[in-house]
């Protein structure tokens, strides 16, 4: 029997409007997704109070625009493991990871991130916009295997994202055993993931979608702790080198093209896009690669900005955040050809410019 993804109920509806209207307040621009979630996408002049906030405090980031989908059953982690990139059998219960569903030619179709809450349970977190067509494609392929798929946000769970130096110790206060990631909040379950951003502490929370709106009161009532927009998220991302889907690469993009080897299994077994993988990991290496550059403050550079070595064009720049460290330069991710980033050559903003923008490896390694 093929698995319905259907929109939550109207009283669920409400649930987000309550949510959303605490979003309102602070003037926030708010981009509705499947089945109405709103994501805030920024704030009115608040930039700068809610990177204090990640930088010093704890940022809550309203992510329940995300689809959770949960695969259960015997045959759930081996159906699972021909589905995605990584190796989801690896995991441990009370353990996530970051991972990727490519197509048969092994470009990358969707981002994910894979958690496992029982021996036979994952659950499947897409991204803002993605949890439909995921949920589509899981069912397509499911069809005599031992297991049922299901989606979370109809009737349990919705996440909720504390990111920043205070984010454990809130969690604690909240009744959080930092040694066991399920835990009680109003009498209802609730699962917690660390899953860094960078060097910026997360944790992930699977909240109960009956106390979702208790739960965020509840944490904004702590002291340096409030709203944080994607817009403060992507500078917070940037910094510390995290690309993110459909900004710094697309569907057209293999996953080592966007410096996600590290989201691939070469020793696992079949799934789709493997042969692709395999050939590029033995014999050659892709033709983009995703860096992490340092340009000067006073730079005219943005996200798009076309890039240049030896007055050649050479790829452009997908992510630009300024400075939030004091450390005297921007922070950005681009996309330049292989041969390039090998090299240890300084890039132009124009052909005959004197370059002068640095690039190095991305430092994020998500496991």
């Amino acid at each position: 029997v093929k698995c319905v993804f259907t929109h939550p109920r109207l009283n669920f509806m409400d649930i987000f409007k309550k949510i959303d209207v605490l979003h309102l307040k602070l003037g926030g621009n708010i981009q509705e997704f499947e089945a109405g979630a709103g994501l805030p996408t920024n704030y009115s002049d608040r930039l700068s109070e809610e990177i204090n906030l990640l930088l010093n405090g704890c940022g809550l980031f309203d992510l329940k625009a995300c689809w959770l989908i949960a695969l259960r059953g015997p045959d759930a982690g081996t159906f699972l493991q021909g589905m995605v990139t990584s190796d989801v059998l690896q995991l441990e219960v009370g353990q996530i990871h970051s991972s990727l569903i490519c197509g048969n030619k092994g470009k990358i179709q969707h981002h994910l991130l894979i958690l496992r809450s029982h021996s036979n349970q994952w659950i499947v977190i897409c991204d803002p916009g993605e949890g439909r067509s995921v949920g589509t494609l899981l069912d397509n392929f499911h069809v005599r295997e031992d297991l049922k798929l299901r989606l979370l946000n109809n009737e349990e769970m919705l996440r909720m994202d504390l990111i920043g130096p205070f984010a454990e110790n809130i969690l604690e206060k909240m009744g959080h055993d930092p040694d066991n990631f399920q835990w009680v909040f109003e009498g209802t379950k609730v699962l917690s993931y660390r899953h860094d951003l960078g060097r910026s502490p997360r944790f992930i929370n699977l909240v109960n979608i009956g106390a979702i709106q208790k739960f965020v009161e509840k944490v904004l009532k702590f002291q340096n702790v409030d709203l944080i927009s994607l817009e403060a998220f992507d500078l917070i991302r940037i910094a510390e080198g995290v690309p993110r889907a459909g900004v710094d690469y697309s569907t057209e993009n293999f996953p080592q093209e966007a410096a996600l080897g590290n989201h691939i299994s070469y020793n696992k077994g079949c799934y789709i896009g493997q042969e692709p993988h395999a050939r590029m990991y033995h014999r050659g290496h892709p033709n983009w690669l995703s860096v992490w550059l340092k340009i000067p403050a006073k730079s005219p550079a943005t996200a798009g900005s076309p890039l240049f070595q030896g007055g050649k064009e050479i790829g452009e720049i997908t992510s630009f955040g300024e400075s939030i460290k004091d450390e005297g330069f921007h922070r950005g991710i681009a996309m330049i050809r292989h041969e390039i980033a090998k090299e240890n050559k300084l890039l132009a903003l124009e052909p005959d410019q004197q370059p002068f923008i640095e690039h190095e490896p991305l430092p994020s390694n998500i496991s």
